[in-house]
Formats: structure tokens, C-alpha cells, sequence
């Protein structure tokens, strides 16, 4: 990985890191292109760290599917969510300080969601 460390993705309970190779290749792609740094808030999910948080009980972050990227301010969030869509990701959510990028194929695709 050129953008990226397995470290960012480990789940912020347990430490185990669970990544779908197609969320780091794409993450790779739109990161090059976006030009600013991801910054990963919250990458795999144990059951207990998900609950914490608050996350869906069939969340992407369980499967390793999943990544919220810190998105402190709008400008941030349009880069992130551009090249991200550039990038081939089909399910994005925006919340108030990150975005949340899947590449779950058990859910719709594709969508954009609002936190």
C-alpha cells in the first residue's frame, strides 16, 4: 500500500484488522486522485467496538468491508466523496466530520446516504 497501513484499519477494541482487498485498492486509487490525505477513523469493527459505537447491527465495519475517513470540513468532503465515486465506490455516506465509503456487495448499491 502506498497511501495506507493495516494499522489504520484494526478495530479500535480488540486491535484485529480485517480489510477487503477491493476497499484498499479502491481507497489507493481515490486517495492518489483526491491529492489530500485519508485519514481513517474507523476501519474493521469487532461485535463489541460496533455496538460501542453505536454502528448497525449488519454494519459493513464487521465484515472489514467498510471505512469512515475524517472529513473536517466541507471542502474535505467533496474531495473525499468525488474521487471516491471516481474511484468506483457505489455506497457513501456523508456524516458531519467523516465519510463512510463500503464495498459491502450484500447491500444496495448504488447509494448515498446522510448522517
Amino acid at each position: 500500500m502506498t497511501y495506507f497501513f493495516f494499522e489504520e484499519f484494526a478495530c479500535k477494541c480488540c486491535g484485529k484488522s480485517v480489510v477487503h482487498p477491493d476497499l484498499i485498492i479502491m481507497l489507493e486509487v481515490a486517495r492518489k486522485q483526491a491529492g489530500v490525505p485519508f485519514v481513517i477513523n474507523s476501519g474493521y469493527r469487532c461485535k463489541d467496538n460496533n455496538k460501542k459505537v453505536g454502528g448497525s447491527e449488519t454494519s459493513s465495519h464487521l465484515i472489514g468491508a467498510a471505512v469512515d475517513i475524517d472529513a473536517p470540513n466541507s471542502t474535505y468532503k467533496y474531495l473525499i466523496v468525488r474521487h471516491c465515486l471516481d474511484a468506483g465506490f457505489r455506497r457513501i455516506g456523508v456524516g458531519s466530520n467523516f465519510v463512510h465509503v463500503d464495498v459491502d456487495t450484500n447491500k444496495v448499491h448504488p447509494v448515498i446516504w446522510t448522517y
